[in-house]
């Protein structure tokens, strides 16, 4: 039985790597809760064994969390770590009593995805610049997000082979390295042709970056913090006051499939690779407002019709 604290979280990371297949971003956040914890124990006192770990331990952890962290969300990301581990280590017979029910996470408000407005979506699409190399990077980058509903990570960790020849479907790797289909637009198929075409580096990534300081063509493969910034200069040029993101238009992507597949949500699970239907609840509440919206507007339309007959 591993005795030690970190031994024990040394020995849960690599779990979580290697069979969990977790990704590296979800690894180094645990790590860093993990010894928030035990860096915590230590300064109070603890022994810091395995066997010696108490509720009263976790608790006081969570008053600690509760006056240094003010939002809840972040508590409850710290507390999810530590609680999957303390349920790792039952699991494996290194601690007597599973201590992962001592974790309590805080309520968080409910709060619902905010796509692009409807408006200012066709308004930026119509929109988008094609002059330049980066301009048409940027014009094949919001296209493809808004087309697939991809996370940012996974549109930049795409390769030029890995846009399809002919019709309109590619293959992304997601969180935890699973694979799933996306399917492209006509418009995002016709988007990311102009801007490949155009391209005249040696670059093995399909979104680059055209920074001149980056010497080396293989690495100059776009980042998130790149893909920001682009989200934000467009937000600023157009008008597009919603598109605050790269995530929105995820959202937008989801919300849209939705209402127009009339609340398949089953299908857009598949598109947006969610592991979870209860994920989509708040893209459909989105929809239904709209449909109820709509509705409203259509018998104030009505209620017109009666008044000038």
């Amino acid at each position: 039985m591993l005795l030690d604290l970190q031994a024990a979280a040394s020995e849960y990371l690599g779990w979580l790597q290697l069979e969990a297949n977790r990704s590296p971003n979800t690894v180094r956040a645990y790590q860093s809760e993990l010894q928030k914890l035990i860096q915590f124990l230590q300064a109070n006192g603890h022994s810091l064994s395995v066997d010696g770990l108490r509720h009263d331990d976790l608790r006081a952890y969570q008053r600690h969390l509760a006056g240094r962290l003010k939002s809840p969300a972040s508590r409850a990301r710290a507390l999810v770590a530590i609680r999957s581990w303390l349920r790792w280590l039952s699991k494996e017979g290194l601690i007597e009593k599973d201590l992962s029910n001592g974790i309590t996470l805080p309520k968080l408000e409910q709060r619902l995805p905010k796509p692009i407005d409807p408006d200012e979506l066709v308004r930026m699409l119509a929109a988008l610049p094609t002059g330049t190399l980066a301009e048409k990077r940027d014009r094949a980058l919001v296209q493809f997000l808004i087309s697939t509903g991809a996370r940012i990570s996974e549109a930049l960790a795409l390769d030029r082979t890995d846009f399809p020849r002919s019709g309109n479907r590619l293959v992304v790797t997601g969180k935890g390295s699973k694979q799933r289909s996306v399917y492209l637009t006509t418009d995002a198929r016709s988007a990311l042709e102009d801007y490949l075409g155009a391209r005249e580096d040696a670059s093995m990534a399909l979104f680059v970056n055209f920074d001149r300081s980056v010497a080396d063509d293989r690495g100059r493969r776009l980042t998130s913090a790149g893909a920001r910034f682009i989200v934000r200069r467009l937000r600023k040029e157009l008008g597009v006051w919603s598109f605050k993101s790269p995530h929105v238009a995820r959202h937008t992507a989801a919300t849209t499939l939705l209402e127009v597949t009339g609340g398949d949500v089953r299908l857009v699970q598949e598109v947006l690779g969610h592991a979870n239907l209860n994920t989509l609840q708040g893209y459909t509440k989105i929809v239904d407002s709209r449909k109820q919206d709509a509705y409203r507007r259509y018998q104030e339309f009505l209620d017109g019709k009666k008044a000038g007959a």
